[in-house]
Protein backbone atom coordinates (compact mmCIF):
# COMPACT_ATOMS: atom_id res chain seq x y z
CA UNK A 1 0.00 0.00 0.00
CA UNK A 2 0.95 3.09 -0.94
CA UNK A 3 2.55 5.96 1.71
CA UNK A 4 0.04 8.84 2.07
CA UNK A 5 2.85 11.10 2.58
CA UNK A 6 6.78 11.04 1.70
CA UNK A 7 9.90 12.70 2.08
CA UNK A 8 12.07 13.56 -0.76
CA UNK A 9 15.68 15.08 0.37
CA UNK A 10 13.76 18.54 1.75
CA UNK A 11 10.65 18.78 0.01
CA UNK A 12 7.48 16.69 1.36
CA UNK A 13 4.80 15.38 -1.32
CA UNK A 14 1.52 13.97 -0.51
CA UNK A 15 -0.59 10.57 -2.62
CA UNK A 16 -2.43 12.13 -5.65
CA UNK A 17 -2.60 9.45 -8.13
CA UNK A 18 -2.58 5.73 -7.08
CA UNK A 19 -0.74 3.20 -9.68
CA UNK A 20 -3.64 1.51 -10.84
CA UNK A 21 -5.55 4.69 -11.81
CA UNK A 22 -2.21 5.36 -13.35
CA UNK A 23 -2.20 2.28 -15.14
CA UNK A 24 -5.90 2.69 -16.19
CA UNK A 25 -5.42 5.73 -18.15
CA UNK A 26 -2.32 4.27 -19.88
CA UNK A 27 -4.38 1.68 -20.85
CA UNK A 28 -6.82 4.18 -22.82
CA UNK A 29 -4.14 5.99 -24.18
CA UNK A 30 -2.69 2.46 -25.51
CA UNK A 31 -5.91 1.10 -26.93
CA UNK A 32 -6.41 4.69 -28.92
CA UNK A 33 -2.70 4.38 -30.33
CA UNK A 34 -3.07 0.34 -31.40
CA UNK A 35 -6.60 1.39 -33.18
CA UNK A 36 -4.68 4.39 -35.09
CA UNK A 37 -1.21 2.38 -35.75
CA UNK A 38 -2.38 -0.96 -36.60
CA UNK A 39 -1.01 -1.32 -40.15
CA UNK A 40 1.96 1.53 -39.49
CA UNK A 41 4.56 0.06 -37.60
CA UNK A 42 4.97 3.16 -35.88
CA UNK A 43 8.32 4.19 -34.07
CA UNK A 44 7.99 5.25 -30.49
CA UNK A 45 10.81 8.28 -29.58
CA UNK A 46 11.21 7.88 -26.08
CA UNK A 47 12.21 11.09 -24.12
CA UNK A 48 14.62 10.31 -21.27
CA UNK A 49 14.45 10.33 -18.54
CA UNK A 50 10.71 11.20 -17.23
CA UNK A 51 9.14 9.18 -19.68
CA UNK A 52 10.60 5.87 -19.38
CA UNK A 53 8.10 4.20 -17.13
CA UNK A 54 5.07 5.53 -18.53
CA UNK A 55 6.50 4.07 -22.14
CA UNK A 56 7.41 0.72 -20.36
CA UNK A 57 3.87 0.14 -19.42
CA UNK A 58 2.84 1.83 -22.51
CA UNK A 59 4.89 -0.13 -25.51
CA UNK A 60 3.40 -3.20 -23.34
CA UNK A 61 -0.04 -2.32 -23.30
CA UNK A 62 0.50 -2.12 -27.07
CA UNK A 63 -0.09 -4.89 -29.45
CA UNK A 64 1.67 -4.43 -32.71
CA UNK A 65 4.78 -3.44 -34.18
CA UNK A 66 6.61 -1.11 -33.45
CA UNK A 67 10.33 -0.01 -33.10
CA UNK A 68 11.71 2.32 -30.28
CA UNK A 69 14.47 4.86 -29.64
CA UNK A 70 15.73 7.38 -27.35
CA UNK A 71 16.27 11.31 -26.86
CA UNK A 72 17.06 13.15 -23.83
CA UNK A 73 16.29 16.66 -23.70
CA UNK A 74 16.89 18.81 -20.50
CA UNK A 75 15.31 21.75 -19.54
CA UNK A 76 14.71 21.33 -15.68
CA UNK A 77 16.30 22.68 -13.07
CA UNK A 78 15.47 21.54 -9.29
CA UNK A 79 11.23 22.19 -9.71
CA UNK A 80 11.07 24.25 -12.37
CA UNK A 81 11.74 25.02 -16.11
CA UNK A 82 14.70 26.87 -17.20
CA UNK A 83 13.39 27.52 -20.74
CA UNK A 84 16.44 26.56 -22.45
CA UNK A 85 16.50 22.97 -24.07
CA UNK A 86 19.64 21.05 -24.05
CA UNK A 87 19.74 18.04 -26.02
CA UNK A 88 21.94 15.44 -24.50
CA UNK A 89 21.28 12.53 -26.38
CA UNK A 90 19.72 12.76 -30.23
CA UNK A 91 17.69 10.57 -32.23
CA UNK A 92 19.93 8.28 -34.37
CA UNK A 93 17.49 6.23 -35.82
CA UNK A 94 16.32 7.05 -39.29
CA UNK A 95 13.00 8.50 -39.52
CA UNK A 96 12.71 9.29 -43.37
CA UNK A 97 9.10 7.68 -44.16
CA UNK A 98 8.04 6.44 -40.63
CA UNK A 99 5.43 7.21 -38.50
CA UNK A 100 6.62 8.40 -35.29
CA UNK A 101 4.80 9.05 -32.00
CA UNK A 102 6.93 11.26 -29.46
CA UNK A 103 6.15 9.89 -26.03
CA UNK A 104 7.02 12.33 -22.82
CA UNK A 105 5.82 12.57 -19.51
CA UNK A 106 4.40 16.10 -19.22
CA UNK A 107 3.83 18.58 -21.82
CA UNK A 108 3.52 21.83 -20.03
CA UNK A 109 5.12 25.23 -22.07
CA UNK A 110 5.51 23.04 -24.86
CA UNK A 111 9.16 24.53 -26.42
CA UNK A 112 10.80 20.79 -25.56
CA UNK A 113 7.99 19.18 -27.77
CA UNK A 114 8.63 22.26 -30.83
CA UNK A 115 12.69 21.34 -30.00
CA UNK A 116 12.13 18.04 -30.84
CA UNK A 117 9.51 18.16 -33.56
CA UNK A 118 11.52 20.67 -35.11
CA UNK A 119 14.17 18.09 -35.09
CA UNK A 120 12.41 14.94 -36.13
CA UNK A 121 10.92 16.85 -38.93
CA UNK A 122 14.65 17.13 -40.39
CA UNK A 123 14.46 13.19 -40.86
CA UNK A 124 10.92 14.03 -43.17
CA UNK A 125 8.71 11.74 -41.27
CA UNK A 126 5.70 10.11 -42.79
CA UNK A 127 4.04 11.86 -39.54
CA UNK A 128 4.51 12.51 -36.31
CA UNK A 129 2.31 12.86 -33.49
CA UNK A 130 2.38 13.77 -29.61
CA UNK A 131 1.63 11.57 -26.68
CA UNK A 132 2.67 12.32 -22.66
CA UNK A 133 1.36 10.74 -19.78
CA UNK A 134 -0.16 14.50 -19.06
CA UNK A 135 -0.66 17.85 -20.97
CA UNK A 136 -1.66 21.22 -19.44
CA UNK A 137 -2.84 23.30 -22.62
CA UNK A 138 -3.37 26.37 -20.36
CA UNK A 139 0.41 26.23 -19.74
CA UNK A 140 1.35 25.88 -23.56
CA UNK A 141 3.22 28.89 -24.92
CA UNK A 142 3.61 27.18 -28.13
CA UNK A 143 0.93 28.19 -30.89
CA UNK A 144 -0.78 25.26 -32.44
CA UNK A 145 0.92 22.68 -30.49
CA UNK A 146 -1.36 19.67 -30.48
CA UNK A 147 -0.59 16.86 -28.07
CA UNK A 148 -3.16 13.94 -29.79
CA UNK A 149 -2.54 10.83 -27.11
CA UNK A 150 -2.95 12.34 -23.23
CA UNK A 151 -3.14 10.13 -20.44
CA UNK A 152 -4.65 11.99 -17.62
CA UNK A 153 -4.84 15.31 -16.09
CA UNK A 154 -2.24 16.09 -13.68
CA UNK A 155 -2.42 18.43 -10.57
CA UNK A 156 -0.97 22.12 -10.68
CA UNK A 157 1.91 21.26 -8.18
CA UNK A 158 4.99 20.24 -8.77
CA UNK A 159 4.87 16.00 -8.93
CA UNK A 160 6.91 13.18 -8.59
CA UNK A 161 6.69 9.66 -9.17
CA UNK A 162 6.14 7.24 -12.22
CA UNK A 163 9.23 8.68 -13.84
CA UNK A 164 8.98 12.00 -12.84
CA UNK A 165 11.81 13.14 -10.55
CA UNK A 166 12.33 16.18 -7.94
CA UNK A 167 15.98 16.85 -8.09
CA UNK A 168 16.94 12.96 -9.48
CA UNK A 169 14.79 11.56 -6.97
CA UNK A 170 11.44 9.92 -6.82
CA UNK A 171 11.17 8.26 -10.35
CA UNK A 172 11.10 4.88 -9.20
CA UNK A 173 8.10 5.48 -7.15
CA UNK A 174 4.47 3.59 -8.40
CA UNK A 175 2.12 6.46 -7.51
CA UNK A 176 2.40 10.08 -8.37
CA UNK A 177 2.64 12.34 -5.56
CA UNK A 178 1.75 16.33 -4.96
CA UNK A 179 4.58 18.80 -3.49
CA UNK A 180 3.15 19.95 -0.19
CA UNK A 181 3.74 23.26 -0.27
CA UNK A 182 4.24 23.80 3.73
CA UNK A 183 7.15 21.21 4.06
CA UNK A 184 9.00 22.35 7.13
CA UNK A 185 6.52 19.11 9.21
Amino acid sequence: MAQKRIKIKDKTFELTIPEASILAAVKTVAKAIEDDYADKNPVFVIVLNGAFVFAGDLIRMIDIPCQITFTKLSSYDGTSSTGRIAEQLPVTDDLDGRHVIIIEDIVETGYSMQFLLNRIQEQHPASVEICALSHKPEKCKVDGLQVKYVGMTLPEAFIVGYGLDYDQQGRELRDIYSLVEDSGQ
